[in-house]
């Protein structure tokens, strides 16, 4: 393989260009001939074992008597490529429909690095694309035949191995030749709990190596995204259009079989539901979860005006190196500290406020409020922090807050004014929930936002993007702090009646407990978040000491097992999951005190609507409609009697059947039986007879 590079003759002062020959190459390499010729090229001077004797001498020998003057200048030489366009095309060809991203990102790079630093930042950005035969880039049916190959050749790896230890080695030297690993957490578990064949199994299975690979794919191309510098303020805002597009397709193709899965009761397959409709009920419906998140902060602000408390508003950001891009440049700081990612920042940003959180902790201050994440146009993260606290506690909150965010390079450009924003709400020119709106709505949905200003793009296309962002990086936007168990919320307004002091469930409670009970029911029921925090111990009560606690059960099953005598006996056991691990822990109702309420009483099983439709309950209760008309009709009654009497005149008729055959019977031997003989004899010796071979066969 030869390589064309631009030289420069010291002796004449002149360029050109020269093919130089790499050493380590099928025509020059010392343990292969070449591939034209059978053997080495003429003038070949072996290099690559210097450590020969005649070559250690002839490179002596050669050095003494021509000795050699040169000069580095390729500082003075513009870099130059034998096809530029040829390499930038076999670089972006393998990656489709990211690969015109690419090539805009290399025509971008080159005007403000330079070519060979573009090209560098693009067979980078392939490398990190490419895994093995698999590519990142890959379309999501490729995708998913993929997964179903690769499962089942691990699957036949592992097959082959006996101890377990080893088989979970392979399958981890398997995951990371593509990116995929399980988390140290999980391996740990599986090890104490003796479930380490769960995980061999997972790797085995096709679903969730589609799982995988769909998430590692995702946070892969969007960190390439941003190390190609699409993802800022005057490109790609926020999170790369390839990122975009294939959320809006996964969002399509979700809402699909969500339309197409029914969920239906077992024991009442009248009651059943299209998984759509059942999102549309739930917080995953933007509007639901943008209600629910208003009247919680509402009644935050609610207490905090009745206790006599303040809000403060406050915006901690990243320090420089985690910004890609600066004044619409790429930032020299974010190269130097390794391009962190967008998770990267985040858990910066999350160790600072736990750090914050502990130091209130030992100083016996007590906060409530949301923190909410939010990308800037390049796609690092920054917090907005909305606390409510007493008032004599402001200024040490807000002081502790900023030594916090400013304890790392506080003296870079910039810090001083960017780093830590801090704003106190005045209650009579606004409320807090007004204040922070604006950033939930762009963090959901983008409703009630004519423009996005940090990027002048329209409040529904903005959230889409901000959306995206935060799904492809796996970063949790929204977090309350203090307050009691939104779960019991969410339970208990699945309990609409009211709770009756005679019930049973509360013989144990005494008149003043069943209806501190019923006032929780009662507020979480009315979508009261202020009288819900008073009734559940207020908002720095602690999960333990919470008046309503959830409760959370491991799913059980009934076996039948046959013992050591062969007597057969049912006992419960845990739930396994397909992998073969204990399913986890569920919530299936609340607590208080001695009573126990269950939430979730009823057994769903998802089909898909289609087969449901036309399955077994569909066309059986079709048929019970036919039987009960005919039964109001009484047209079993008038059937059964035209049978019955179809019966007995064929029992009448056999009867005469029966009587006719004795009948005929006894003539035969009477009347028949001298004709018979004498018709036998005459046969004999006669020439004919009355009777042919066919018809005498009595």
């Amino acid at each position: 393989m030869t390589q064309r590079i631009l030289v420069h003759d010291l002796a004449s002062d002149s360029y050109e260009y020269v093919n130089f020959l790499h050493a380590q190459t099928l025509c020059s390499s010392y343990s292969r001939h070449d591939v034209a010729n059978g053997a080495p090229l003429p003038g070949y001077v072996d290099h690559t074992r210097p450590d020969s004797n005649y070559a250690a001498d002839y490179l002596r020998r050669q050095a003494l008597s021509q000795p050699i003057h040169s000069y580095d200048v390729s500082d003075n030489i513009a870099p130059s490529f034998v096809s530029p366009c040829l390499d930038i095309l076999r670089l972006t060809k393998l990656h489709r429909g990211f690969g015109s991203s690419m090539s805009r990102a290399y025509l971008n790079m080159a005007k403000k690095i330079g070519q060979l630093e573009a090209m560098r930042a693009l067979e980078a950005a392939n490398q990190r694309l490419s895994k093995m035969e698999f590519r990142y880039t890959s379309s999501d049916d490729e995708l998913c035949d993929f997964a179903k190959s690769k499962s089942a050749q691990v699957m036949r790896q592992v097959a082959k191995i006996a101890d377990e230890t080893i088989a979970f080695a392979r399958v981890r030297e398997i995951l990371a030749d593509y990116g995929l690993a399980f988390r140290p957490d999980q391996i740990k578990h599986a090890e104490e709990n003796g479930e380490l064949s769960s995980l061999i199994n997972r790797a085995t299975n096709e679903l969730w190596w589609r799982r995988a690979l769909r998430k590692r794919s995702a946070m892969e191309i969007e960190r390439v995204a941003r190390d190609l510098t699409l993802v800022h303020k005057h490109g790609q805002a926020y999170c790369s259009n390839f990122s975009l597009t294939r959320r809006r397709e996964r969002v399509a193709n979700n809402t699909e079989m969500l339309k197409n899965t029914v969920a239906y009761d077992e024991d009442d397959a009248e009651n059943w539901f299209s998984l759509y409709e059942l999102s549309n009920k739930s917080i995953s419906n933007p509007e639901i979860r943008r209600a629910e998140m208003f009247v919680r902060l509402k009644g935050f602000e609610n207490i905090a005006k009745s206790c006599g408390h303040v809000a403060m508003f406050y915006t901690p950001t990243c320090p420089s190196r985690f910004h890609s891009v600066s004044k619409g440049k790429i930032n020299q700081a974010w190269l130097d500290a390794g391009r962190p990612t967008t998770r990267d920042a985040h858990q910066y940003m999350t160790s600072v406020f736990n750090h914050f959180r502990k130091i209130l902790d030992k100083a016996g201050i007590k906060v409530y409020g949301l923190r909410v994440v939010e990308p800037h146009a390049d796609g690092c993260p920054h917090w907005h922090v909305l606390l409510f606290m007493a008032p004599e506690h402001r200024d040490v909150v807000t002081n502790v807050f900023r030594a916090v965010a400013m304890a790392d390079t506080p003296n870079e450009p910039g810090a001083n004014k960017y780093r830590f924003k801090t704003e106190s709400i005045d209650w009579s020119k606004g409320s807090a929930v007004g204040y922070v709106a604006k950033y939930l709505s762009k963090n959901i949905d983008g409703q009630h936002i004519p423009t996005d200003a940090a990027t002048e793009l329209d409040g529904l296309s903005a959230a889409e993007r901000v959306v995206t962002w935060a799904r492809v990086n796996g970063l949790r936007q929204f977090q309350f702090i203090g307050g009691p168990s939104v779960t019991v919320w969410r339970e208990l307004r699945r309990l609409r009646e009211e709770f009756k002091e005679d019930d049973a469930v509360f013989k144990h409670l005494d008149t003043g407990e069943w209806q501190t009970l019923e006032n929780v029911r009662r507020a979480a029921d009315a979508s009261d978040w202020e009288a819900f925090c008073l009734a559940m111990g207020g908002v720095f009560v602690r999960r333990k000491d919470q008046t309503v606690k959830p409760v959370y059960q491991v799913p059980q099953i009934m076996e039948k097992l046959i013992d050591e005598w062969g007597e057969e006996y049912t006992t419960t056991l845990a739930s396994k999951t397909r992998y073969g691990d204990v399913a986890g822990a569920r919530v299936v109702g609340v607590v208080f005190r001695a009573a126990y309420l269950a939430t979730r009483t009823r057994n769903w099983k998802t089909e898909n609507k289609e087969t449901f439709l036309r399955g077994t309950h569909r066309i059986m209760t079709g048929v019970t409609d036919v039987f009960d008309a005919l039964e109001r009709e009484e047209e079993y009654r008038r059937m059964a009697d035209e049978e019955y009497e179809q019966y007995q005149q064929y029992l009448h008729r056999l009867d005469d059947l029966n009587a006719y055959y004795f009948d005929e019977g006894e003539a035969c031997e009477t009347v028949w039986g001298g004709r018979a003989k004498a018709e036998r004899e005459a046969t004999d010796g006669s020439a004919s007879s009355p009777w042919t071979c066919v018809n005498n066969c009595h």
